[in-house]
């Protein structure tokens, strides 16, 4: 689990490829989830990094492009995932990101990454997935080496109250966001992201207001939860969270693009016999 790129790429990309294409207006197949994103006229994670980057080096983006044509890559802006400790088994992932599926696995592997690759003086934005970076007691440690000036995004699956030893590091830092994984409403988030509550995480979006923080969410769809998209989206325009839409294209099972198979139904029995429930118990019909 090294330093990330981006969390939309699939595995198997070819970075150096992307950067080229990129420069040079091709659409890369490996970022074929931001086109489909825009394309559906949704914020992708492309438009989004745009606009943190315009924001940060307070240039327009095609200065940007100008700089990195002339300067070559000189890395300021990082994705880091520290570990692989998660208190949720959620239904579209897997051990290698969560310790929680693990256990339900009985393939206990707690990973953690301590050579973190990050400049720390010139670091400008610097965001923290999961696992839920809450809980990892690393990404401490990588904080308190990080300028004041530095950007900080935590994405939290919500259900983790921030310590008192995490809200006075944070208080250092002149701008922190706290992005939210919400991927439903009511039951529908509490399949989703199983064993997660929903009452929970309305208790922490509360607290996380009464902070000095910028709040946003990833809202996170499979073909489980597309029917409760429109649904999901009005609660977020409601509490005036704006939202990124991560669209699954893996496990094909769980696709969004894809009708629910044979597939998706053993695997959800699988995973429902692990965790002790009944989608049905949920609102689930199938």
């Amino acid at each position: 689990m090294p330093n990330n790129v981006c969390c939309w790429l699939p595995k198997n990309h070819d970075l150096e490829q992307i950067r080229s294409d990129l420069l040079n207006s091709v659409k890369s197949n490996d970022c074929a989830k931001c086109w489909r994103a825009e394309a559906n006229g949704e914020q992708s994670r492309r438009l989004q990094q745009n606009m943190l980057a315009d924001t940060i080096y307070d240039l327009s983006i095609q200065n940007i492009q100008i700089m990195c044509e002339r300067d070559g890559y000189n890395p300021t802006i990082y994705q880091v995932g520290t570990s692989n400790l998660c208190n949720g088994a959620c239904i579209m992932c897997n051990g290698d990101y969560s310790t929680k599926w693990q256990s339900l696995n009985r393939k206990p592997n707690y990973k953690v990454i301590d050579d973190v690759q990050i400049h720390y003086d010139t670091a400008k934005f610097v965001e923290f997935v999961g696992g839920e970076p809450i809980l990892e007691q690393r990404n401490i440690e990588i904080l308190e080496q990080l300028n004041p000036e530095c950007v900080i995004s935590l994405v939290t699956n919500g259900s983790v109250e921030l310590n008192k030893e995490l809200l006075q590091i944070l208080a250092k830092f002149k701008r922190v966001i706290v992005c939210l994984s919400i991927d439903g409403v009511g039951p529908v988030f509490e399949y989703h992201r199983w064993p997660l509550k929903w009452n929970k995480l309305l208790e922490n979006l509360t607290r996380f207001r009464s902070l000095k923080c910028d709040l946003s969410v990833s809202y996170t769809l499979t073909n489980v939860n597309l029917p409760y998209k429109q649904e999901t989206i009005d609660w977020l325009n409601k509490q005036q969270l704006p939202y990124m839409l991560n669209e699954v294209a893996h496990p094909v099972y769980f696709a969004v693009t894809a009708p629910i198979s044979e597939e998706t139904i053993q695997e959800l029995d699988r995973q429902d016999a692990l965790k002790g429930i009944d989608r049905r118990d949920y609102g689930f019909n199938f």
